[in-house]
């Protein structure tokens, strides 16, 4: 019962790319299945509920912001977005079980030893915020094609600026690797991890400042830093170098975001970061 739940996780992430109630049906039966496999219990359908109904409010505040009447409607349903996002993102919310797939292994040599777990209360918050919220995802080949050609300097950049300034820090060192373990971590970082992160602070936090100050000149720069800044705070629990490294690379997604347009870029992106430092690395850190 675990094993069908977490792939109707991962089938209910996939189906945002197909449609609405394809996503929707997918996820409820992957609730109901998390709860017959004990992955969920008690209040974890509340926490669901009110994540997607903040969302919906938003939507829904936002194609009416027009209507001084209401400005208050639109504050009031983002801030409920940003602190059911973190509560969620943090694992501050009873009702989740995440399965744990490695606990403490030591995939490089002078590594910290690493554990994985498969977070599905992180990823609802993403989930929603891409259903519901953004809603303008990818669907042609030639929108990927265009999307992709804009992204790959951005990313390279990115990618080499951050592993150069982690070594350079004795973050990190020269360790390539190949385990069969990649593809398992490989798919829960990005359906999983990367998703919801970029689903958060590029896709909500970024996107939606740029729209409210769109005829400012200053919009971008503002979107874009503090998009970065706050993705790196909240890696506070690595420490300053990580939150430093994590600042860095969120300005590589957020530029890769402001150009594109495209949360699937930004995801391709932090993944294409997070797969180098993986196979080639000391991963998650020097111990």
């Amino acid at each position: 019962m675990i094993l069908l739940t977490y792939a109707g996780v991962f089938l209910t992430v996939l189906a945002l790319w197909v449609g609405r109630t394809y996503w929707v049906a997918i996820g409820i039966a992957a609730v109901a299945l998390g709860y017959l496999g004990g992955v969920l219990y008690g209040p974890a359908v509340v926490w669901i509920v009110l994540c997607a109904g903040a969302c919906a409010l938003y939507a829904r505040s936002r194609a009416r912001d027009d209507r001084p009447r209401r400005p208050w409607l639109l504050v009031f349903s983002a801030a409920c977005i940003v602190a059911m996002s973190l509560a969620l993102g943090m694992h501050a919310l009873p009702g989740f079980r995440n399965y744990l797939v490695a606990k403490e292994v030591l995939l490089s040599p002078g590594a910290l030893p690493y554990t994985l777990y498969l977070n599905i209360d992180k990823t609802i918050a993403g989930v929603m915020i891409l259903g519901i919220v953004y809603a303008s995802l990818l669907k042609r080949g030639a929108q990927w094609a265009q999307a992709l050609r804009g992204t790959a300097p951005i990313a390279g950049i990115t990618i080499i600026v951050v592993i150069l300034l982690s070594l350079g820090a004795g973050y990190v060192q020269w360790a390539p690797k190949w385990i069969g373990f990649f593809w398992l971590w490989a798919a829960s970082n990005l359906l999983l991890t990367c998703m919801a992160e970029e689903a958060f602070f590029r896709g909500f936090l970024q996107r939606e400042l740029a729209l409210r100050f769109a005829h400012q000149r200053w919009a971008a720069a503002l979107s874009v830093s503090v998009s970065a800044l706050t993705f790196g705070l909240a890696h506070f629990a690595g420490g300053l170098a990580y939150v430093a490294l994590a600042s860095v690379a969120g300005l590589g997604y957020a530029l890769v975001y402001h150009r594109t347009r495209s949360i699937e870029m930004s995801m391709l992106t932090h993944f294409a970061l997070n797969a180098t430092h993986f196979l080639l690395f000391t991963y998650p850190r020097t111990a």
